[in-house]
Parts: structure tokens; sequence; C-alpha cells
């Protein structure tokens, strides 16, 4: 494996949208040795696209923020390196850059501390409605709208994977009923962390708030729609910081204006990012974030940090933390 060989070396970084690329160590050092550009803003369109891929070695990508399937990799046919920050690959046609000869590299999976964090912010947000209680501090004098309590509450967790089990022990801080679901769950890992294991269906039954951590997969796809949303209580709440497929919208906005559960709060949607128009966003009982999970500073520049430091590795001829370490053997073929 040897270095680039274009001059000068061409580097994209996509969808930056909170400016963090160019705060860390890692930038200065790459733009010693690459032209560097960084795109803060979406592009919407595969023209867009294309006319910013033409003659671009090396892509950075922020988690899935673009997509990048067949029709997106044959707009950059110089294209030699993918610097993926995570391990996320939904959104990325592994098997496409792997026929065209890209490497595809990847940063290690945070703790997930992040969204954690962001759950917990969610849950207290719609039981005590604060930020319908915030934009009514700007219309009347002193607003007399109720919250609710979490200490006393049972959660209700879909997926006690490293992020559910956190949230399962922050809960327990507040004096939650911990429930807990997931396909490969069992009785002991439930116990460490104060939880009980119970079937989907008791979970929805009595859970107060039903938050959801479990991975988008086949099986998962559409795991909450219509029949298990009708198995919440009326006055249950349910947060996604997981993956917006996983819960129906449609059965869901449904449920949140007939008022068969009490709210929502949302950091992830089926369509990213949600169109202007969808009936999500004219609903007071929900509370609505554009995919914030782990996009925190701390989080996005240690991100970009790794990303770039891989990069910085490929400029060297010695390529690592590769997720498509065929593209070498075929290299070397």
């Amino acid at each position: 494996m040897t270095s680039v060989e274009a001059n000068p070396r061409r580097v994209l970084v996509l969808d930056d949208y909170e400016g963090q690329a160019s705060e860390v160590p890692a930038f200065q050092k790459l733009g010693a040795r690459a032209e560097v550009t960084v795109m803060r803003h979406r592009l919407a369109t595969d023209d867009e696209l294309g006319a910013a891929l033409r003659g671009i070695h090396v892509l950075l990508l922020v988690r899935e923020r673009s997509r990048f399937g067949e029709k997106q990799l044959s707009l950059a046919p110089d294209l030699k390196l993918i610097s993926q920050t995570g391990r996320t690959t939904a959104h990325l046609d592994l098997a496409g850059t792997t026929r065209r000869g890209i490497i595809v590299t990847f940063t290690p999976t945070d703790l997930g501390t992040s969204t954690v964090e962001l759950t917990v912010a969610l849950i207290l947000a719609v039981l005590r409605q604060i930020p319908r209680i915030d934009r009514k501090m700007r219309e009347e004098q002193w607003p007399a709208i109720p919250g609710r309590l979490l200490e006393g509450k049972t959660l209700g967790i879909v997926g006690l994977g490293r992020i559910g089990k956190r949230v399962a022990e922050i809960g327990r801080l507040f004096g939650t009923r911990n429930l807990a679901t997931g396909k490969t769950l069992t009785d002991e890992r439930a116990r460490e962390v104060g939880a009980t294991r119970v079937s989907l269906e008791t979970l929805l039954k009595e859970s107060d708030i039903v938050t959801v951590h479990c991975p988008l997969r086949p099986e998962t796809r559409g795991l909450i729609g219509e029949k298990e949303i009708s198995l919440m209580k009326r006055e249950a709440i349910l947060i996604n910081t997981a993956r917006g497929p996983i819960v129906s919208e449609s059965a869901l906005v449904e449920a949140l204006e007939q008022g068969r559960i009490a709210g929502a709060g949302l950091d992830v949607y089926a369509e990213e990012p949600l169109p202007m128009n969808h009936p999500l966003r004219r609903l007071d009982n929900v509370v609505l974030l554009p995919h914030r999970g782990y996009a925190t500073v701390e989080i996005l520049r240690e991100r970009y940090e790794m990303a770039m430091t891989n990069i910085l590795s490929f400029l060297d001829g010695k390529p690592v933390n590769l997720l498509n370490p065929e593209v070498l053997n075929r290299a070397g073929s």
C-alpha cells in the first residue's frame, strides 16, 4: 500500500454542521499535507454532491449523516479512502467500496455517555413539560402547567446494551422500578442493573416511560407499531434516541394526537432531517431534537481527531482501523 499519488491530495469533510472539524489538532497536521475542504451544510442533491466530490481522494463521513450507496460512490471516481467516524455502516455500501478498491476506516465506538445523558434529559423534559413551559413563559406571566415526577415511575428499557444499562442505573438513582426486554437479555444481566426481564408486551403495559435503545436491524424495524403503542398506558411517554424506524412514526403520531399516550421525546426519525411539514412538528406533547444523541463538542472533536489520524496513517501508506481489509488483499494480488 502506498500513499495517494495525486498532487495535491484532496480531502473532503462532509456534514460538519457544528463546525468542530477544524478545532482538533489533527486538522492542522492534515492541512499541512493535503488540501482539505469542510462542508458545513447538507448537500441536498446528487448534483451538489457530485460537484463536491469531483477530484476528491479522501472522504471523511460523520456517522450516517450522508448515504453513500452505489450511485453516490459512482460520483467519486478518484476516491481512495473513506474515513468513517464510529463503526456505523448502514448508510454505506461497504461491498461497493470494496469492489471499487476504496478503503473504509473506522473510529472506536464511544461509551454512549452523550446518548445516555440526552435520554435522561428527554425523559425529564417530557415529564416536567420543560419546553412547553419555556415557550409559555414568553407569552404569559406565570404559566400554571404541572409536570410529573420521575421518582416512583416504572421505567421500561427496550434493549439493555451499553446505553440501556446506564439509563437503568440512572433511573434507579431517581427511584424508578426498572423493566427491560431484549432478544438476548438474561435474567442475570437484567438484575445486575436492578431491572427485571420481561416480555415486550409486559413492558409496554406496565411502564410509565418506555425508552428505546436497541439497534436497528431487520427484526427491530417497526418493533413498536400500532399494536404495541396501543398497549401503553394513557399517561405513559415514549423516548427514542436509538433509530427512527424502530418506532412506527404514523402510529406514534396518531397516538399522540388522540391522547392515547401522554407524550414523547424523540431524537431520531424515519427521515432525517425531519421534513418541515411533518405532523410531529405541530404537536405540543412531543419534544423534538435533531439527532443530538452523540453530537456534543467533546464527542465530535474526539471522533474528528481519530478519523483524521486514520487519514494521516493512510497518507503514510500504513492504513489502520479498516472495515474492509480485503481491499488490501485484492490490491496485493
